[in-house]
């Protein structure tokens, strides 16, 4: 098994750790009505995660955090936003996450590049905004490699269909990607066998038990061509998790990483992942190529 941690992304300092020893605790015990109140009345950001937990919208928020300046929107509202982004774990665990990704992603196109293809089809499970890919290939049509992406992104919730839509837009990319609004249990009748050189499930597998989670992950397992890379994520064990279900965020599975690898196995990768885990200690990402 081999694991290693992205101590070069965003952590807590010492400062915010020693503070986090009492706010944690008052976090996670807080009732779930007044904690939802707070985060409405105190941030815009923190109201979005609320109102809408779960979803695009939800992660949109916290992954553009630094889009705009911290104070930009007056100074009580810069603390708020300074406590719901940087002394929570959670939102810098999620742009952690977004970037291991997008390096991955970033990192095996250059490589098939280099090898010769040109073509190259990526699937995308659950895949949201398909933030990460987005970010992976401008970088590459900016450093002028020349490359042909087909982005097969699969999502049943069409609001996060229609906000991918937008942002592949502003990068001009509306034609790289096919939107498909869909389960990703039905996955096997969408997606030719063997045909996918790289496939991204990130934030799904975090709702499913492993028997859904083994299905699934088997039928991407098919998907893909021999040697074609696989990245996909779970939420681990953490101490905010009462805080996380109090903010009315969907029910999640944790998982350890010999959790993660097991299921993964199970669903006929036989090639040893690679984790990477982010340094607050919330997100497990996993390569593995079949």
């Amino acid at each position: 098994m081999k694991i290693s941690v992205r101590n070069d992304l965003e952590k807590h300092n010492f400062l915010i750790k020693v503070l986090r020893i009492f706010t944690v605790p008052v976090m996670n015990h807080i009732p779930k009505s007044l904690l939802q109140n707070m985060m409405t009345k105190t941030s815009h950001d923190a109201g979005t995660v609320v109102k809408t937990g779960g979803s695009t919208m939800a992660l949109e928020v916290m992954y553009t955090r630094y889009h705009r300046g911290l104070f930009s929107r007056g100074i009580l509202q810069g603390l708020a936003d300074l406590f719901w982004h940087h002394f929570i774990s959670q939102p810098k665990a999620l742009r952690n996450r977004l970037k291991i990704v997008e390096e991955a992603i970033e990192s095996r196109m250059v490589s098939l590049i280099k090898g010769g293809q040109e073509d190259l089809n990526i699937l995308n499970i659950g895949g949201g905004s398909s933030r990460a890919l987005i970010h992976a290939i401008d970088r590459l049509r900016e450093e002028k490699y020349d490359f042909k992406p087909k982005v097969f992104n699969v999502d049943k919730d069409q609001r996060a269909i229609d906000a991918g839509k937008e942002i592949s837009k502003k990068f001009n990319m509306s034609d790289v990607f096919v939107w498909i609004n869909d389960d990703a249990r039905n996955l096997e009748s969408l997606i030719e066998s063997g045909s996918v050189d790289m496939a991204e499930m990130v934030g799904l597998m975090d709702y499913f038990d492993e028997e859904r989670a083994i299905k699934v992950l088997h039928i991407v397992h098919e998907s893909l061509k021999d040697g074609g890379l696989f990245i996909v994520a779970n939420v681990g064990f953490n101490n905010e998790m009462k805080f996380v279900e109090k903010t009315g965020w969907p029910f999640m599975y944790y998982r350890r990483v010999e959790d993660l690898e097991r299921i993964i196995k199970k669903a006929g990768f036989d090639k040893e992942p690679n984790f990477i885990l982010e340094p607050t200690g919330v997100h497990i990402v996993a390569i593995v190529e079949k």
